[in-house]
């Protein structure tokens, strides 16, 4: 144990400081903030969903999302593969409620039906096997119960390209793909989308281009002299919104999937 850190189950008793990588999403820091704040806007949105129940973050990461989910649910657990992650989330968030586990999330250690919300944010365009994942998901989710699971859209992040331009990413989905996708799995799929709002959406329509891709390649003058120090850093979860149309210019889909309840069934084999 480091720390006060249970590191029994991990692979070493220590690990450095999480840092930006590209690969996931931290909080605190000044140039990340519209891929935080972005990625937060969707935990919030599952808050009353979480409210009094057991939830399954998969694919937590840094650990800011489950810990923002636990602040409602009866449990909250996260689970990811990635050991330095889940150290840092141990000693960084701390409830009683709350719990981080090491490991695989195409086999988890949980019983059939074991939570009322699995959630899985910005995680299934970075899987191999996307469907395996929605199997083991489907099956640790509660009768009745909801899966939660957003990715970006992929004509968004990845237009005119036959694959993903983010380099960690292995699969995108447009709507009707994701749509589709989740609807082997689950007989009730609701599809909402994140966009844009208040400054954000007047930044869109001025400079006539998504800010996520502006940020590609902003001028680096601007992005030194007023988009890294200014306008980066006061973006909030005010400058998105969530709602369900038009999907096709959604910045992220969230698809909210209902588990079947007695005898009606759905799934892949």
């Amino acid at each position: 144990m480091s720390e006060g850190v249970d590191t029994s189950d991990l692979p070493a008793d220590r690990y450095p400081p999480l840092v930006l990588t590209g690969e996931r999403t931290l909080p605190g820091v000044r140039e990340e903030n519209y891929w935080f704040q972005r990625h937060l806007v969707a935990y919030r949105f599952l808050l009353p969903l979480a409210e009094g129940r057991r939830v399954l973050d998969l694919g937590s990461g840094e650990g800011y999302g489950t810990d923002l989910l636990a602040s409602r649910a009866l449990e909250a657990v996260g689970v990811d593969l990635a050991p330095e992650a889940v150290y840092h989330a141990r000693h960084a968030y701390r409830r009683p409620n709350l719990r981080f586990h090491y490991g695989d999330i195409y086999s988890l250690p949980f019983e059939d039906g074991s939570f009322d919300l699995v959630c899985s944010l910005q995680v299934i365009e970075h899987l191999h096997q996307p469907e395996s994942f929605m199997r083991e998901a489907a099956r640790v989710l509660a009768p009745g119960g909801t899966c939660a699971v957003s990715t970006p859209n992929r004509l968004l992040i990845s237009p005119g390209s036959e694959k993903p331009v983010n380099p960690f990413h292995i699969l995108e989905y447009d709507a009707g793909e994701f749509l589709a996708f989740m609807r082997a799995f689950f007989p009730e799929v609701r599809m909402l989308g994140v966009f844009h709002a208040r400054k954000l959406r007047l930044h869109d329509l001025l400079s006539r281009r998504n800010f996520s891709r502006f940020c590609l390649d902003m001028p680096p003058r601007l992005e030194r002299l007023f988009y890294r120090p200014l306008f980066i850093p006061s973006i909030s979860r005010r400058d998105f919104r969530i709602h369900p149309a038009p999907l096709e210019e959604a910045l992220d889909f969230i698809a909210l999937g209902r588990k079947a309840s007695g005898d009606e069934t759905c799934g892949v084999a």
